[in-house]
């Protein structure tokens, strides 16, 4: 489903919902009469307001974090693959181009496999398996001179590299935040649609199209958080980029 198309929905659910219960609960003769004390008033819309606020601002703020993050990680591998290419180039051949043969392949996989198979929640074992070629080939690559035994090291150290931002990878796919986060999320904000219709705001036509603005921005909040909650989901998940950039890394280097 387009982005578009849930997050219209999850917004003409929140206007429903306002209208709905605008209806249900503002009829009674306290709501239509409007007998509260103000400062009462102030008090429990201030409340209600904050917590949905504060639930909502940890959310953004944490899932940017996380998206920031993950982003970053991408190329700190795709920099690791590159640094491990130019480093096998001192090795002699076959053992240079075999190694520089499966880098590729693997860049490839990531950015064909693995990124499709991160949006469904999990790693690509395809792209596992390649990146354990690469090692295995280059610990099987001669490096009898000492300036290609130093290669050779630079080159398994920039490896290393790369299977840990892997790993890092795959911890952050399935990353997010508790469901009962999510719950209070969603009580904080039926709470918030909830009150001036308890109030008897919606008696009125006119105050129950405010109220139903309201829905709708508590609505799409939610529903904003909810998309920003995985890294590599869409709409705003982390693109392949650096995978690109290091493939043209390696066609340079080739010359």
């Amino acid at each position: 489903m387009s982005m578009y198309v849930l997050s219209f929905l999850a917004t003409l659910g929140g206007v429903l919902f306002a209208f709905v219960t605008a209806k249900l609960l503002g009829r009674g003769q306290r709501a239509a009469s409007g007998e509260f004390s103000g400062q009462a008033l102030s008090l429990i819309g201030g409340v209600l307001l904050s917590s949905f606020v504060l639930l909502t601002g940890f959310q953004v703020a944490g899932s940017w974090s996380t998206l920031s993050t993950a982003r970053a990680r991408t190329y700190d591998e795709a920099r690791a693959l590159t640094d491990t290419y130019w480093a096998v180039g001192s090795l002699s051949d076959p053992g240079r181009n075999t190694v520089r043969t499966l880098l590729k392949r693997y860049t490839g996989d990531v950015k064909s496999v693995e990124f499709p198979a991160l949006a469904q929640g999990h790693t690509s074992m395809e792209a596992w398996h390649a990146l354990d070629s690469v090692r295995a080939a280059l610990n099987a690559a001669p490096a009898p001179r000492p300036e290609q035994q130093a290669a050779k090291s630079a080159a398994q150290s920039n490896l290393a590299t790369v299977y840990q931002t892997r790993a890092d990878r795959a911890a952050e796919v399935r990353a997010g935040f508790p469901r009962i986060v999510w719950v209070a999320l969603l009580v904080a904000g039926g709470f918030l649609i909830a009150f001036p219709a308890v109030l008897g705001l919606a008696s009125h036509p006119r105050n129950l199209v405010g109220l139903c603005f309201v829905g709708a921005a508590v609505a799409f909040a939610i529903c904003l958080t909810a998309q920003l909650d995985h890294a590599f989901q869409p709409p705003f998940a982390v693109r392949p980029t650096a995978f690109s950039f290091a493939e043209t890394r390696f066609r340079q280097m080739d010359g």
